[in-house]
């Protein structure tokens, strides 16, 4: 990588990681305000009122958690709309990638050599294995699920004092219960990808594609202006995918001339 292009990389990097820092801090600010204030039970009140003026009573559970789903929709969708848009029109507009630009892109050989590197994952049965773990995942989440559904201080908690919609209990479990597990996990899942990708890697060794691969890997870094440098702490929680570095040097060491 030239120095220019690097430091375009760097200054990319930059602003998207100060553009995630205050979006995932509002987005932090505003969840704790809606639990704090009583957000869900109201938006539940509201979507009740507005069953009652269509001839729906409380009966109707259903078509209420419709309502609600529609009313929490358009509010997450006019919260988020601003950053989607600076996102796409701001960040991305000023660093090329909102734009038609002519790439190099990749020679036949880098082609197959990254087919390769995706056949390894066929091979070693990668697909087969994170169907089972999310197979696995859904079991046990249902299981518990089933276990808390019935909990009424569960509801309490929340603001629903007087009853226990499915869909609320949904939404309290899945979403606020299960986020402490849902982090560890995916932390777990992100270190059994960035493995798979080691071995696919591999096995593109053994096809011969080393340097092939090693070439179509520093282009697509490239052409996405990936930053080549990150911190592994960093990196390894939230990087499903080896960082360049470290997947060039698995690779170098049986490169071929």
């Amino acid at each position: 990588m030239d120095s220019e292009t690097f430091e375009k990389s760097r200054l990319y990097q930059l602003d998207k990681s100060t553009f995630s820092f205050w979006s995932g801090l509002y987005s932090e600010i505003e969840g704790t305000l809606i639990l704090l204030f009583g957000g869900i039970p109201y938006l539940w009140r509201l979507s009740g009122r507005f069953c009652g003026y269509a001839g729906f009573g409380p009966e109707y559970e259903i078509t209420q958690s419709l309502v609600f789903l529609l009313l929490a929709t358009l509010f997450s969708a006019s919260t988020g709309l601003p950053w989607s848009l600076y996102n796409t029109f701001v960040i991305e507009e000023k660093h090329g990638f909102n734009q038609q630009s002519k790439k190099q892109g990749c020679k036949n050989e880098e082609v197959l050599a990254v087919l390769g590197h995706e056949l390894g994952h066929w091979k070693l049965g990668h697909t087969v294995k994170n169907i089972i773990i999310s197979q696995m995942n859904s079991f046990l989440c249902f299981f518990l699920f089933a276990v808390l559904i019935g909990r009424k201080e569960l509801f309490a908690a929340f603001g629903f004092y007087d009853s226990q919609p499915t869909l609320i209990g949904l939404l309290i479990i899945f979403q606020f219960i299960f986020s402490p597990y849902n982090e560890v996990l995916s932390f777990c899942l992100t270190v059994l990808s960035r493995r798979f990708e080691f071995q696919a890697d591999a096995f593109a060794k053994k096809l011969g594609k080393a340097k092939d691969l090693y070439s179509a890997l520093i282009k697509l870094n490239k052409d996405n202006l990936g930053f080549p440098v990150s911190d592994w702490l960093f990196s390894m929680w939230h990087y499903s995918h080896p960082p360049l570095l470290e997947r060039l040097q698995a690779l170098k060491s049986s490169k071929q001339d």
